[in-house]
């Protein structure tokens, strides 16, 4: 799952413990001790998380879009999940997909 998150407490381990905005507590041990909020992916089952950095989701996002053009999705067949993830990743100032461009 994916969900924003913000710092509550640190545990003794020096573990800072985030809440997110679905209202889970989980462990997020590469917390960013200078950000009041991140993006986390964890499992449902899982007491802890990970941070999501945004530029590598967004790169990651774009790659798999290439990789999609690349093996001939046409055009016209893309569905608005294509073209949003296509939005997403070039608002944040990657390179369009050559297939997707204007």
């Amino acid at each position: 799952m994916l969900d924003l998150a913000i710092p509550i407490d640190i545990d003794r381990r020096g573990n800072t413990i985030v809440e997110t905005n679905s209202g889970r507590e989980l462990k997020a041990p590469g917390w960013p001790q200078d950000s009041e909020f991140q993006l986390v992916a964890f499992h449902p089952s899982s007491s802890s998380c990970e941070v999501v950095w945004i530029e590598q989701l967004a790169g990651d996002i774009a790659n798999a879009l290439e990789l999609l053009d690349t093996v001939g999705i046409q055009r016209d067949a893309k569905a608005d999940w294509h073209q949003r993830l296509v939005h997403y990743c070039y608002g944040v100032g990657l390179r369009r997909p050559t297939d997707s461009q204007g």
